[in-house]
């Protein structure tokens, strides 16, 4: 965690409880606070808006070198809903190279100076990087609702760019209250813009403890998804006998698919009940997958049975509609939607006693916040998130009472696969053409939500497709949680070894692609690049053509140097202080080469097989 604030910088900014247009003073020229020439300029800052009956307190303090914590307070007398407004912040044009913001889910993380528009995310944050990805600048904020009501726009006037903090422009709280507080973060720190972004989504997170993932097995990692043979609708007896082959693969866990629903039918009885002891054919396929020593995960998908007839006469009038389906969705904000959900969930741990969960379809459900109850039936909730977290918190602690070991591997609230909408993911990606969304994807979840992004891309591998374009596929998910899908019996020779090797080369390496520093470049670009690790070794991928990659003096024992580009020759710059050897290997770890870096006005070239890497050992 941050440090508290060292000093404050603006204590009481004014109290303007009569003035029809809020707070829109210039704070003094004495009030600009400078680091190592970075200016938090208070001249900047203005906010606009009538905010009455409110009065209004601005703070700022100093949470360290570089970074600033904005405190907003609106107050008032008696309970009063609260207005419209906005906090402004002008940013020098002439600075900006490129901008990211936290669309996760989307392929437009890099926001072009054409096309600014509302950033409209579930974690508003957004980065001003000059042209080698440091940052320059990197906004966040967060409030008592966590974000909700408010978000981050992007305006252009003049010379400048103003990042608008906008609250309850489209909605607010359905609530009367005598204070609101929100904090706003602006980093100015000189670093790759990444770790400003992790550590600003970490502070969030840290706000929001019932977002975190409740536990992570690093035993289900990597998974085999049967996603792919399961949407050809292969009898599941067919996917049990390969089981060998999965497990000498190096697989220790199976993601008992969304396809699952495929095979089995959910027959409830007239009181909408449903049990699952009945369905033999998955306590069966449990319990071989447990006999080949490997464990189960299961994809869960249950609120969609409201169009079942018997569940929907049994809660006839309690439905929402989901923004990708026109299926009828149970309206999780009547407790008795929840208690059912929850036992329902609950049985199936208890009865199939898998060894983890994935939830699956919980965000996106509509009416919103703002809509006004009437005719209420016995709702004990107008929001439906608030509803949500209910259901999540309720139904961890029934799933955790019933199996207390089980892995529970998806709570975060803006992350998860959006199954249903093939424009939102590439479910079971096929071929190369999709690499750089997935890779865009991984790079997200991976800066907003650290090692344990539930990254869900699953890799599908078609027997045609070349063996180097496998090793090109894992690499794109390689810093995250691998979920990978295919016919075991189809695996041509050479795409098996690829696989096999990949596999055990992440499983060796996850303390540093995963569970160490994270650093992604040029999000214009679409990350052609990507580093992680520590002093002891480096793993840097290459996914495009780029200048020489700066490693600076060699500040590791070892770094591996992937080659997931079409181009034979990687360079990079920098200037150790002894010898650097390398060996370079194919796209199945078989050994090619090996030499000495040999620099030339500080750069040196290698050339590393299309799909394969070079190992270097710094003496």
């Amino acid at each position: 965690m941050m440090k508290r604030a060292l000093y404050i910088v603006l204590l009481a900014i004014g109290i303007y409880s009569c003035s029809p247009k809020g707070f829109n003073d210039i704070i003094p020229e004495t009030s600009r606070v400078e680091y190592d020439n970075v200016d938090f300029d208070m001249n900047a800052m203005s906010l606009h808006g009538d905010i009455q009956p409110f009065n209004q307190e601005i703070r700022v303090d100093t949470l360290g070198e570089g970074r600033y914590l904005i405190n907003l307070t609106l107050y008032t007398d008696f309970p009063s809903s609260l207005p419209k407004f906005e906090l402004h912040y002008n940013y020098p044009q002439k600075l900006i190279h490129t901008l990211w913001n936290s669309r996760t889910w989307s392929t437009l993380s890099e926001i072009t100076q054409a096309n600014y528009a509302r950033l409209q995310s579930d974690y508003s944050i957004v980065s001003v990087l000059d042209h080698k990805s440091q940052n320059r600048a990197t906004f966040t904020m967060h409030d008592q609702f966590e974000s909700r009501f408010s978000q981050i726009d992007i305006r252009r006037v003049a010379d400048s760019t103003v990042f608008v903090f906008n609250f309850f422009n489209d909605a607010a709280p359905d609530a009367e209250i005598l204070e609101y507080n929100a904090q706003i973060i602006i980093d100015f720190s000189e670093s790759n813009y990444s770790s400003c972004i992790r550590d600003l989504s970490q502070w969030r997170l840290d706000k929001e403890e019932s977002r975190a993932i409740t536990r992570v097995d690093a035993s289900l990692l990597p998974v085999y998804s049967v996603w792919y043979p399961m949407d050809r609708n292969i009898p599941l007896e067919n996917v049990t006998h390969y089981f060998d082959s999965i497990s000498n693969m190096g697989f220790r866990s199976i993601l008992f698919d969304d396809g699952w629903q495929n095979v089995v039918r959910f027959e409830v009885d007239k009181d909408g009940t449903w049990d699952p002891s009945e369905i033999t054919i998955v306590k069966d396929f449990i319990q071989r997958s447990k006999e080949a020593n490997m464990k189960v995960s299961l994809w869960y998908t249950h609120p969609f049975i409201g169009a079942h007839n018997y569940v929907f006469q049994r809660f006839d009038g309690k439905y929402l509609q989901y923004r990708t389906s026109s299926q009828p969705v149970l309206d999780i904000r009547y407790p008795e939607v929840r208690e059912y959900l929850t036992e329902m969930y609950s049985s199936i741990v208890e009865e199939w006693d898998v060894d983890g969960i994935w939830f699956d379809f919980l965000n996106g459900y509509y009416p919103n916040e703002h809509l006004i109850v009437t005719d209420d039936t016995g709702r004990d909730f107008v929001s439906v998130r608030k509803a949500l977290d209910s259901l999540r918190i309720y139904m961890g602690g029934e799933l955790l009472d019933r199996k207390p070991d089980l892995s529970v591997n998806q709570s975060y609230r803006p992350v998860g696969p959006l199954h249903t909408s093939n424009t939102r993911t590439v479910n079971g990606f096929l071929g190369t053409s999709v690499l750089n969304d997935v890779r865009e994807k991984m790079v997200n979840n991976r800066l907003l939500y650290g090692e344990f992004s539930p990254f869900m891309e699953v890799m599908g591998i078609h027997p045609r497709d070349p063996a180097i374009d496998v090793a090109k596929k894992f690499h794109s998910v390689m810093y995250s949680n691998p979920y990978v899908s295919y016919f075991s019996y189809t695996l041509p020779q050479e795409t098996y070894e690829t696989l096999k090797f990949w596999i055990s080369y992440w499983k060796s390496n996850v303390s540093f692609l995963v569970e160490s520093d994270f650093k992604a470049y040029s999000p214009s670009e679409r990350y052609p690049a990507i580093i992680a690790g520590n002093e002891m070794k480096q793993i840097l991928t290459v996914y495009n053509r780029i200048e020489p990659f700066d490693l600076g003096f060699f500040d590791f024992e070892m770094a591996d140097i992937i080659n997931s580009s079409d181009y034979p020759y990687i360079s990079f710059k920098g200037t150790p202080t002894g010898r650097v050897d390398y060996i370079t290997y194919d796209h199945k770890g078989v050994y090619s080469d090996r030499g000495a870096l040999r620099f030339r006005r500080d750069v040196a070239v290698i050339e590393i097989p299309r799909g394969g890497y070079a190992r270097l050992i710094v003496k």
